[in-house]
C-alpha cells in the first residue's frame, strides 16, 4: 500500500533591509507582493510551510529600518507572508531585540491577527513554556526554536531578568557585549581613532567611507567557542523543552539560529549545540544566520540536520553582503512525513533565488523554473554553475549535477553519502 506523505517546508532567512524597504514605498504605503509572487506555486504545494522571520513589526511610531543591523519592518510584509502560504515562524533570532521587548510583543501580536504561528519569542513564561505542534492526523510535529544571541553589541538592548521567557537565548547577552567593546578598546592608536570616529558616524557610513577608500575588508566568520559562551543554565532549558516536547508529541524538530556569517565552515560553537541537541534526542535541526548556505548531515544517532538554508530575502546590494558563496541562492527544504507513523520518509530540497533590481525591489523564484525562462546561454550557464555551488555546498560532491526542481537529500529506505 502506498504511504501517505504529508510536506512541511522550511525557508531560509526571510529579511526586509533598507534597499527592499525604500524600493516597496510608494504613495505613502508599502506594497511587498512582488517578493513572494514568484514563489507562490511552490510554496502552495506544501502542507505547511515554516518560516524563519528575521526582522520584527514593531509598527511605525518605533521607526522602520534605519540602520545596518537593526531591523523593523511594516505590517505589509507580513500580510503578504501570510497570502503567500507561510503558516508558521520560528521568531527567536539576532534581530529579535531589535525594538525591545514591546517590538516583540507587537510582532507576537500581529501575527497572531494573520493566523501565523509563531515559536522561540513568548509574551509570557505561560507561552514560552507552551510547545507548537504540526497536527499530522492524530500524531503531533513540535517545533522549537533558539537564537545564539540578539545583537546586543548593535541594539544594545538587554533583556530584563524578569522578562528573560521573552526570547530563547542560548549565550550571555553581557558576555556577547563585554567581548564586542574588548575588541574596540584596545590600547592603540587605531583603536582609539575609531572610538572617536564610532560616535560621529553610523556603521554604514564608516564602510561607505572605507569601500571609497578600496579598505572594506569584511570577511567570513566563525563562530568557534571562546570563553564564556556556554552558559549551562540556558543550555539545560532547552534540552528541558526538548524532552516535554518529545513527551508530547510523535516528531521534534528545532530551528536553531547560529552560525558564522556567509562562512561554509561551521565554527565549534554551532557543532557543540548540534550535539547537545543529538544527545537530548531530536528528530531534525533546521538551521539558519549564516546567510549562505550550508551542509546537510545525518547524525549516528540519526539526527537529520541542516546547518544553514541560506536566505530567503536578502538585499543583495546591501554594503555587509560577501558574494563568494552566493548568499542570493537559498534552499528551500521540504520535509515528507509518513501520516500514519509520524516517521521521516524523505526530505528534499529545491533551490531558490533573489533577483534584485537597480531600484532594490527584489522577488524571489524557483532557480529551475528561471533557468529555463532564460534565452541566454551564457546566463543560463552562470545560473547552473552557481547552482551548482551551491548544492555542493550542502550535500557535496556526491552526483553529477543537473539542475532540477527538487533534489534528494536523504531517503529512509536509502542510505545516502550525507549519513554517518
Amino acid at each position: 500500500m502506498e504511504k501517505k506523505l504529508y510536506k512541511i517546508s522550511f525557508t531560509g532567512d526571510i529579511m526586509c533591509e533598507k534597499p527592499l524597504l525604500k524600493a516597496a514605498h510608494k504613495n505613502g504605503d508599502y506594497n511587498f507582493s512582488y517578493v513572494f509572487e514568484n514563489i507562490l506555486s511552490l510554496l502552495h504545494e506544501s502542507k505547511v510551510v515554516v518560516g524563519n522571520l528575521e526582522t520584527v513589526f514593531a509598527g511605525k511610531k518605533c521607526g522602520y529600518t534605519k540602520e545596518l543591523y537593526s531591523f523593523n519592518t511594516p505590517d505589509n510584509f507580513a500580510i503578504e507572508m501570510k497570502k503567500a502560504g507561510i503558516h508558521y515562524v520560528s521568531t527567536a533570532n539576532n534581530h529579535c531585540l531589535d525594538r525591545g521587548v514591546y517590538g516583540i510583543n507587537r510582532t507576537l501580536n500581529l501575527l497572531d491577527d494573520l493566523g501565523i504561528k509563531h515559536f522561540g519569542t513568548a509574551r509570557s513564561q505561560e507561552e514560552r513554556d507552551k510547545i507548537v505542534t504540526i497536527d499530522i492526523g492524530e500524531k503531533k510535529v513540535a517545533l522549537l526554536s533558539y537564537t545564539y544571541g540578539t545583537n546586543i553589541e548593535d541594539n544594545h538592548v538587554y533583556l530584563p531578568k524578569d522578562k528573560a521567557y521573552a526570547v530563547n537565548m542560548l549565550k550571555s547577552q553581557k558576555n556577547e557585549e563585554s567581548k564586542f567593546y574588548q575588541t574596540i578598546n584596545k590600547n592603540n592608536f587605531r583603536s582609539r581613532l575609531s572610538k572617536r570616529i564610532r560616535k560621529f558616524t553610523s556603521l554604514e557610513q564608516r564602510m561607505k567611507i572605507k569601500r571609497r577608500l578600496g579598505i572594506l575588508h569584511n570577511n567570513p566568520k566563525i563562530d568557534n567557542i571562546t570563553k564564556g559562551d556556554i552558559v549551562e543554565e540556558n543550555i539545560a532549558k532547552m534540552k528541558q523543552d526538548v524532552e516535554r516536547a518529545k513527551d508530547l508529541a510523535d516528531l521534534v524538530i528545532v530551528c536553531l539560529h547560529s552560525g558564522g556569517l556567509f562562512n561554509q565552515e561551521i565554527g565549534t560553537y554551532t557543532e557543540y549545540i548540534m550535539q547537545e541537541l543529538e544527545n537530548a534526542g531530536v528528530d531534525m535541526v533546521i538551521g539558519n544566520h549564516p546567510h549562505v548556505v550550508q551542509k546537510f548531515h545525518v547524525f549516528e544517532s540519526g539526527m537529520k540536520a541542516v546547518y544553514s538554508l541560506g536566505n530567503f530575502s536578502i538585499s543583495p546590494s546591501s554594503i555587509y553582503i560577501i558574494h563568494e558563496n552566493h548568499p542570493e541562492i537559498s534552499v528551500l527544504m521540504h520535509v515528507y512525513i509518513n501520516i500514519d507513523t509520524c516517521e521521516i520518509e524523505k526530505i528534499t530540497g529545491s533551490l531558490l533565488k533573489i533577483m534584485e533590481n537597480k531600484n532594490g525591489m527584489l522577488t524571489v523564484v524557483e532557480a529551475m523554473s528561471l533557468y529555463n525562462k532564460l534565452s541566454s546561454n551564457i546566463a543560463k550557464k552562470e545560473l547552473r554553475d552557481n547552482c551548482e555551488k551551491v548544492y555542493s555546498q550542502l550535500v557535496g560532491n556526491r552526483e553529477i549535477f543537473t539542475m532540477k526542481k527538487e533534489y534528494t537529500l536523504w531517503e529512509k529506505s536509502k542510505r545516502l553519502e550525507t549519513e554517518g
